[in-house]
């Protein structure tokens, strides 16, 4: 026959914090800071990895060295980067433009970093893509 025990343990209650109304915007601030970091990091990401598709799937089709591919990839950052820019300065009407102006310096980035023959393959396959051939 087993005789019942009682444990009888003393567990500290943790502290409650009480939140005021300056508690209360501390803490709203930092959850929003924090909110669009990691969405700006989120971003910031995703650019990284169309770039590096865009590098990675132009090595592969115009056979570029690794310099050449990181190069495009560079390119396709910093131009993701000044579509952003455009986006946050520029209204809904004027924002179309610009991002268009920029798209168009794509080319003239990759002729300058291209060997002569790669960036005519680049070129005519940019032109078959465009018109379906």
């Amino acid at each position: 026959m087993t005789t019942g025990r009682v444990i009888i343990l003393n567990i500290p209650t943790p502290n409650v914090i009480l939140l005021n109304k300056k508690n209360m915007k501390i803490g709203i601030i930092l959850l929003v800071s924090a909110f669009l970091s990691v969405t700006a990091k989120a971003q910031s990401d995703h650019a990284t990895q169309i770039a590096n598709k865009i590098g990675q799937k132009m090595k592969d089709s115009l056979n570029l060295t690794g310099q050449q591919k990181n190069a495009i990839v560079n390119i396709n950052i910093t131009l993701s980067d000044q579509k952003k820019l455009a986006r946050k300065q520029h209204s809904r009407p004027l924002v179309i433009t610009y991002l268009q102006k920029i798209e168009n310096t794509r080319d003239s980035l990759y002729k300058l970093v291209l060997p002569t023959d790669k960036y005519r393959l680049y070129k005519q396959k940019k032109n078959n893509l465009v018109n379906n051939n």
